[in-house]
C-alpha cells in the first residue's frame, strides 16, 4: 500500500509522462494545481514595448501596413486573373499597373486645381475673414466705443514714433519644403508599390511555409479560417467604401456645379478622398469648402449655404448610404472609430489615420480567433454570441440601469 510520501513521487513520475513542463505544477499537500506562468505585468509590459517599437519604427512599419492591406485587397483580383490562365507575376503586373494608372490619372487631374487653391489659400482665409467681420459688426461696436473711451481719457504721454511697415506675400508651403516632401512621398509610394508585388507574388508561398510548420488538424484550419476572414473582411470593406465614396464624389460634384463652384470635380475627388477618414473626413471638407467659397462668392450667407451644401450631402451619405451598406462589415460603433482613428493617427500621421478603419478590422478578427481575447473582439464589433451559444447580449437601445 503506498504512503503518503510516495504520493508525490507518482504524480511526479504522471506528470512527466503527461508532457507537462517541470515549472508549470506545484504541490499543495496531496493535490496538484496548475500555476499562471504569465503575469499581468508582463503583459502589460510587453504591449507597451510593441507599441513603442510600432511607434519609433513607423517609416518602417507604416509601408508594411499598407502593403499588407492592400495585399489583401488585391489578392482575390490576382486570384481570378491566373484562373484566366495568366502567371501571378504577370497577373500582379497587371493589377499594380491598372491600380497606379488609375491614381497618376486622378493625381493629375486634381493637381492644378490644388496648386491653384494653394496658391490663393492665405487670400481666401484675409477675405472670409472680412466677410465675418462684416457680419458681426454689431456685435463688436460695443468693444470699439469702449477702447475710444479709453484712449481718449489716457491723453498723449509718447511722441508719435516712425513705424516702417513691410508687407510679404503670405505662402502655404515654401516651395523647397514641397519639393522635399514630395521626393519623400514618391519614395514612399515606391516602397508601397514594390512591397505590394512581392507579397501579392510570393505571400502564398510564405503562407504555405507556415502552414506547414503548424500541425495538422484543427489548428492549421483555424488559421486559414482566420486568414480567409480577415481578407474578406478588409477587401469587402474597401472595395464597398470605395464605390461609396466614388458615388459620393459624384454627388458632390453636381451639387458644387448647381451652387456656382469652380472647378466643381475638384471638391468631388477631394469629398470622396477625405470620406475614407469617419466623421472626421467630412468635417474637414467642410471647413474646406468654407474657406474656397469665401473667395469665390462675395456674400458670407452664401458661402455659409455652400458648405451647408456639401456638409448636407456628406450628411446623407454618412447617416444612410453607408450604414446601409456596410452595417454588417463595420460592426463598430462610432465611439471605437474615433479611438481608432485617433490612436493610430498619433502613432504613425496621417498614414494612421487612413488605415485606423482597416486595422480595427484585422484586430478584431484576430481577437475573435482566440478564446483569451475574444472578449476584446466583442468591444471592436464582434457578435457577442458565438454560433452555438445560449446568451441573451444587451439590445442597442436598452438603458444600462434596465438591464442589470
Amino acid at each position: 500500500m503506498a504512503t503518503t510520501r510516495d504520493r508525490p513521487a507518482r504524480m511526479s513520475n504522471g506528470r512527466r509522462q503527461s508532457g507537462f513542463a517541470a515549472d508549470s505544477l506545484h504541490v499543495h499537500g496531496p493535490h496538484w494545481t496548475r500555476r499562471d506562468s504569465t503575469s499581468p505585468w508582463v503583459v502589460c509590459i510587453a504591449v507597451v514595448l510593441i507599441l513603442g517599437v510600432l511607434y519609433v519604427a513607423s517609416s518602417l512599419f507604416v509601408p508594411l501596413a499598407v502593403s499588407l492591406i492592400a495585399y489583401l485587397t488585391l489578392r482575390p483580383l490576382v486570384a481570378r486573373l491566373c484562373r484566366l490562365g495568366l502567371s501571378q507575376v504577370t497577373a500582379t503586373a497587371v493589377v499594380i499597373l491598372v491600380f497606379f494608372s488609375i491614381a497618376a490619372l486622378v493625381t493629375s487631374l486634381l493637381y492644378s486645381p490644388l496648386q491653384s487653391w494653394l496658391a490663393e489659400a492665405p487670400e481666401s482665409v484675409n477675405r472670409l475673414r472680412e466677410k465675418f467681420d462684416r457680419v458681426a459688426e454689431p456685435l463688436a461696436t460695443v468693444d470699439r466705443a469702449e477702447e475710444q473711451l479709453s484712449q481718449a481719457t489716457e491723453g498723449v504721454r509718447n511722441e508719435p514714433t516712425e513705424v516702417t511697415v513691410s508687407v510679404k506675400k503670405p505662402s502655404v508651403i515654401d516651395p523647397a519644403y514641397l519639393i522635399n516632401q514630395t521626393g519623400h512621398l514618391l519614395a514612399f509610394v515606391g516602397a508601397i508599390g514594390v512591397l505590394t508585388f512581392f507579397m501579392l507574388t510570393n505571400g502564398d508561398d510564405v503562407l504555405n511555409r507556415i502552414l506547414n510548420v503548424l500541425p495538422r488538424g484543427g489548428r492549421r484550419e483555424s488559421v486559414l479560417e482566420t486568414i480567409a476572414e480577415i481578407q474578406n473582411s478588409v477587401g469587402t470593406y474597401l472595395g464597398q467604401i470605395t464605390i461609396i465614396n466614388a458615388g459620393l464624389g459624384v454627388a458632390v460634384t453636381i451639387v458644387m456645379w448647381a451652387v456656382g463652384m469652380p472647378t466643381p470635380y475638384f471638391w468631388g475627388a477631394m469629398a470622396a478622398l477625405f470620406n475614407f477618414v469617419p466623421y472626421l473626413g467630412p468635417i474637414a471638407g467642410t471647413l474646406v469648402v468654407l474657406v474656397a467659397a469665401g473667395t469665390t462668392f462675395d456674400s458670407f450667407g452664401r458661402s455659409l449655404l455652400t458648405a451647408a451644401a456639401f456638409w448636407a450631402t456628406t450628411a446623407v451619405e454618412g447617416q444612410f448610404v453607408t450604414p446601409a451598406i456596410l452595417g454588417k462589415t463595420l460592426k463598430v460603433g462610432s465611439l471605437i472609430v474615433l479611438v481608432s482613428v485617433a490612436f493610430w493617427g498619433f502613432m504613425w500621421g496621417m498614414a494612421g489615420v487612413l488605415l485606423s478603419v482597416p486595422l480595427l478590422i484585422v484586430m478584431r478578427q484576430v481577437f475573435a480567433s482566440f478564446d483569451g481575447t475574444y472578449a476584446i473582439a466583442v468591444i471592436l464589433g464582434e457578435d457577442p454570441c458565438r454560433p452555438g451559444d445560449d446568451c441573451e447580449p444587451l439590445k442597442q437601445d436598452e438603458a444600462i440601469a434596465e438591464s442589470v
